[in-house]
């Protein structure tokens, strides 16, 4: 259908449209920065927990494990088991 051929409520309809795909689009935008943004944070955190636990006491670490038992679960859970048994051979290695 040509421009010129629509009545009003069909160009109303079509505008209607391009603004919902406008703000989808802006959304979609949105969301991808605060993910990134989000990342980032849990990146900078990631780093000051593992510099605190190659410094902190057998105490400490095992107070943190059993923690991290106790809040996470799954894949989460095994993830940051996994990093806690790296850190601790590394630490083991020097």
């Amino acid at each position: 259908m040509e421009k010129e051929q629509l009545t009003t409520a069909e160009k109303r309809k079509l505008k209607i449209e391009q603004l919902k795909a406008r703000l989808q689009k802006e959304e979609s935008r949105l969301n991808a920065q605060l993910r990134k943004e989000r990342t980032g944070q849990l990146m900078a955190f990631g780093i000051y927990l593992e510099a605190f636990l190659k410094v902190a006491s057998p105490e400490e670490r095992a107070q943190i494990r059993t923690r991290m038992g106790e809040i996470l679960e799954g894949r989460n859970l095994e993830r940051a088991l996994a990093g806690f048994s790296r850190i601790e051979r590394g630490k083991n290695d020097k």
